[in-house]
């Protein structure tokens, strides 16, 4: 990884701005990248829970704890994606998904450490944002540091020890993220069928079933989003604990005097 190479200007940034730069990033960084992705991914995931839905009979409940499972594991594409598409471009998607089948197993194991800890905390409501922030960046931490699953449980518990109330309001942003595009996946999905092609609601309403294939669309549709926006938030936070924007500046300077003293 060259820092020189980033696609974006590395520093310091505040919560408002990763999400306005994840939401830039998705639709001009490498988008087709991404679209193949979501094809080879999050199509198939989708599918599962609409089979889960309405072949299994499952309750409304139970889709939704299926789809955010899927969607936990499948962020991680996303960002290994996101990672080298920082860095690179025409990044083919085929080599995304081989380094993220190479690191599946640590990073799973990384995830049911993460998330026996949320467990425990969710004992006391109040320590579970910040318990959440202490294991937010583990997908990174496996993904793209090539730690185990307990050193990279451990390294992202470190990493947002120190800034736990900027860490929970970004992870805040992007559940509402989630919340949003599902939503708005539910009312245009509703829109078109209902009242432009008068068909009523065949396929049920998500306020009166629980759960519904427009809001489930919707739902995927945020995972990219979502991995991007907080890889972004571990790169502002490596940028603040490593010094990168202040790296970037003496590379700066080095070249400038390499540059004026070949010009003399």
């Amino acid at each position: 990884m060259r820092l020189a190479d980033a696609r974006v200007v590395l520093r310091p940034r505040s919560q408002g701005e990763l999400l306005d730069l994840a939401a830039l990033w998705c639709f001009s960084a490498d988008r087709w990248l991404y679209l193949r992705l979501a094809a080879i991914v999050l199509l198939p995931s989708l599918a599962l829970c609409l089979g889960a839905r309405w072949l299994g009979g499952w309750a409304w409940t139970s889709v939704w704890l299926l789809a955010a499972a899927l969607a936990t594991v499948c962020q991680g594409v996303f960002t290994v994606a996101t990672s080298r598409a920082m860095f690179e471009r025409d990044v083919p998607a085929r080599a995304v998904l081989r380094q993220f089948v190479a690191s599946a197993p640590r990073y799973l194991a990384a995830l049911a450490i993460s998330r026996v800890i949320l467990a425990i905390s969710a004992v006391t409501v109040a320590l579970l944002p910040f318990a959440w922030a202490r294991v937010a960046y583990v997908h990174e931490a496996v993904l793209l540091e090539g730690s185990g699953a307990l050193a990279a449980s451990s390294r992202a518990w470190r990493m947002g020890q120190a800034r736990a109330i900027e860490v929970a309001l970004l992870l805040g942003g992007l559940g509402l993220a989630f919340v949003v595009a599902t939503l708005a996946a539910e009312l245009i999905g509703q829109g078109i069928v209902e009242f432009v092609l008068q068909l009523g609601r065949p396929l049920g309403s998500l306020f009166v079933d629980g759960v519904t294939p427009y809001a489930l669309v919707g739902f995927h549709a945020a995972i990219p989003y979502v991995a991007v926006a907080r890889f972004l938030g571990y790169i502002d936070e490596r940028t603040r604990g490593d010094g990168w924007d202040i790296q970037l500046r003496f590379m700066a300077l080095e070249a400038a005097r390499e540059a004026g003293e070949v010009t003399r």
